[in-house]
């Protein structure tokens, strides 16, 4: 491990756990609202496909079966299934995605009782190194290989509770005003507004344990946040990386600048399926 560059921080554990659930609230809640304000715009609620193509196959079937046994019957004709989310929801959702993570900015500062100026001096952001960027650049090559050789594995083995649920962005990807507000969300407001939560203020409040402890903290938190079984390993093992780089440096802009590269890696992908 590379020499600790770090400084201690003002704040401790105190801060960090009133940190936490502030977070739980600007996590929860802004989640709560995607429904309620797509339906008063009109919109479905849902914001997701109900599946893969196999799974929208079975319930189209399924509805064809049960329509005609109530045709035969002479009894009412059921809805038809939901099978497509509503791109107004999806929009909604990533909207609120936004607010979210820049709640989370704002909540490392007043957890942390700093100031914007003052957060950044401790945490490096006045301090940006050009010739420091081919580190982040190459962990995040290293860990999106480490990633695809783990999700190979998963399916391989054949690990249902390891493997992520379908129709996550499938919405999103049929609706250029979705896909833009997440970009934005991926590109711009969650590599800065979680790097400033999960490891400004967590790994760097809890940083006195020391690298491993703090940064399984903050690690295990990030991974979990995203929601997605298939994601919880490998989003831990690149929270873990970005705690080292931050540690490494003294400079919260590497970590940034992995969240950034990775996440930019990711929407190419996808942009390359559409």
């Amino acid at each position: 491990m590379s020499p600790r560059k770090l400084g201690e921080m003002p704040w401790g554990e105190t801060a960090v756990l009133l940190g936490i659930w502030l977070g739980l609230a600007a996590f929860i809640v802004p989640r709560l609202l995607i429904g309620p304000t797509a339906g008063a715009v009109g919109a479905e609620r849902a914001f997701t496909d109900i599946g893969n193509s196999f799974e929208k196959a079975a319930a189209v079937a399924e509805y064809a079966d049960l329509r005609l046994v109530r045709a035969a019957a002479g009894n009412a004709v059921p809805d038809p299934p939901r099978i497509h989310g509503d791109v107004v929801a999806a929009r909604v959702a990533w909207g609120y995605a936004i607010l979210a993570t820049l709640l989370f900015g704002g909540i490392a500062l007043v957890a942390g009782r700093q100031g914007p100026g003052r957060f950044a001096s401790l945490t490096g952001l006045r301090r940006f190194d050009f010739d420091r960027l081919w580190i982040p650049g190459l962990a995040v090559m290293a860990v999106y290989l480490a990633a695809g050789l783990y999700t190979r594995a998963i399916d391989a083995f054949g690990i249902d509770a390891l493997q992520g649920e379908p129709g996550g962005l499938e919405v999103t990807a049929r609706d250029s005003w979705a896909l833009a507000l997440y970009g934005v969300t991926t590109l711009v407001a969650a590599p800065f507004g979680e790097e400033l939560f999960y490891r400004g203020l967590v790994f760097g409040g809890l940083s006195q344990w020391g690298f491993l402890p703090a940064s399984a903290v903050s690690s295990v938190l990030f991974a979990l946040s995203h929601l997605d079984a298939a994601t919880v390993i490998p989003f831990a093992c690149a929270g873990l990386v970005m705690c080292w780089l931050y540690w490494r440096s003294g400079s919260l802009w590497d970590a940034i600048a992995f969240h950034v590269l990775f996440n930019l890696l990711s929407f190419i992908l996808l942009l390359a399926r559409i």
